[in-house]
């Protein structure tokens, strides 16, 4: 495996996962309600994405992300709907469900909608090809010698950031209790709805 592209992904992978964004306050209010586990498993499904849409551009798959691109409207529609029903959701949250079932089931649906909604912004493929570029990979060539360890790359670097996000916000974690997790949940609940409607008005206008 090639170390040189490996630490180029990386370092794509940490900027990508940076911006706070949708997944970003989704992962947050999931560690301060939850625990930092749910917020890793969150990560896991943005990082996940952005496997995916490293792939894309790694491999140059044009018709793949042309499409995308094109069609990226719908994508945001579904961002902004997906966001409101998950602070809608959040806000009506009065407690949490405890057991081995409920958990794995919790960390499933964080995983999937985590995952869900990173991939609904196909914009990720645009700034990541501009990373590449910038770091000097594009047009490099699309094999998979290089196209792997880029790839993994990314991956680690997404990975680490959210591992860094729910270890200092996991530190708040433990100091709230009672009432003052429902109500910031609720907070963080308007904050989802308010971006999705955010989304939606950019995605139509």
């Amino acid at each position: 495996m090639d170390v040189h592209f490996l630490l180029k992904g990386f370092t794509a992978g940490i900027v990508v996962g940076m911006p706070v964004g949708p997944v970003g306050l989704l992962c947050t209010q999931r560690i301060l309600s939850s625990g930092r586990m749910h917020g890793l498993v969150s990560g896991l499904g943005a990082a996940t994405a952005d496997v995916i849409y490293a792939s894309i551009v790694s491999l140059g798959l044009t018709i793949i992300s042309d499409f995308l691109v094109k069609e990226q409207m719908w994508f945001r529609l579904f961002a902004g709907i997906f966001l409101c029903l998950l602070g809608v959701r959040s806000f009506l949250t009065k407690q949490v469900k405890s057991g081995i079932l409920a958990g794995r089931l919790c960390h499933f649906n964080n995983y999937t909608s985590a995952l869900l909604l990173a991939l609904s912004n196909p914009m990720v493929i645009l700034i990541l090809t501009g990373l590449l570029a910038g770091l000097g990979i594009v047009g490099s060539g699309s094999t998979l010698a290089i196209a792997v360890p880029l790839v993994g790359g990314v991956f680690l670097g997404s990975m680490f950031w959210w591992v860094l996000l729910s270890v200092c916000v996991g530190v708040f974690h433990r100091q709230i209790t009672g009432n003052s997790l429902v109500l910031i949940a609720r907070i963080l609940g308007v904050m989802l709805a308010a971006l999705g409607i955010v989304i939606i008005i950019t995605a139509v206008v």
